[in-house]
């Protein structure tokens, strides 16, 4: 019998059929020296074959044989993220003002606030891909995922809608001049408004923005308490 993904691990079959790549879950991709030295140490010990750095800011290591998946994840002090269900996705983010000259909210905080109190999140037939940005530039592309922040001096800008792929969608503005504190509160009744609809026949497995193009937001507005 053939290997497969052993996703409840986070370990994806690569082409060889013989060896997989585990992820590395960096919160907006950030870590300390001493994290780094030991996935370093981990990749050298257990012979993998590349570091690479993925789109959403986690690190994959490449060619992990099956027995030492486990110990891999020990070693480095990381747990295995298991990549069975679509709507377990990222938070992509930027520097922020923790680091960035231009940055103008403490992106890296945000993230960690939304990562302790959402993920994983709720049952959804989709993707949940969050983008935030501390400025206009909006490096993390927070204009192509679904739940998109950008942060300004006044407070956070809400979007809602956007996707990449095949058929790219720009978001939609909902709010602005939001707190931390509103930002969580309102993805808290955004997350939940998206769960409900995915559960619905005519819109299970569609992405939040092709809803809001069926049905309109009024709906999401009411429920977020925006109307």
């Amino acid at each position: 019998m053939g290997k497969d993904d052993l996703l409840t691990k986070g370990a994806i079959l690569q082409r060889d059929q013989e060896t997989y790549a585990i992820t590395a879950r960096l919160l907006g991709g950030v870590m300390d020296v001493e994290t780094g030295r030991r996935i370093a140490d981990t990749a050298e010990k257990y012979g993998v074959e590349m570091l690479k750095v993925t789109g959403d800011g986690r690190l994959s290591l490449i060619g992990i044989k099956e027995e030492d998946i486990d110990a891999a994840y020990e070693e480095m002090g990381i747990k295995a993220q298991a990549g069975t269900a679509l709507c377990q996705q990222y938070i992509k983010v930027c520097p922020g003002n923790a680091y960035c000259l231009r940055g103008q909210k403490d992106t890296i905080d945000l993230a960690r606030k939304i990562d302790e109190r959402f993920y994983p999140y709720p049952k959804i037939s989709s993707k949940v891909k969050i983008g935030i940005a501390g400025c206009f530039n909006s490096c993390s592309e927070p204009a192509i995922k679904d739940i998109g922040l950008i942060g300004l001096l006044k407070g956070w800008i809400l979007m809602v809608g956007g996707a990449g792929g095949k058929e790219p969608m720009i978001a939609e503005t909902i709010a602005r001049n939001l707190s931390d504190d509103d930002v969580l509160e309102i993805m808290d009744k955004l997350l939940k408004y998206y769960r409900g609809v995915s559960d619905r026949p005519q819109t299970r497995n569609l992405r939040l923005g092709v809803i809001l193009k069926k049905e309109g937001k009024e709906r999401l507005l009411r429920v977020c308490g925006l109307d």
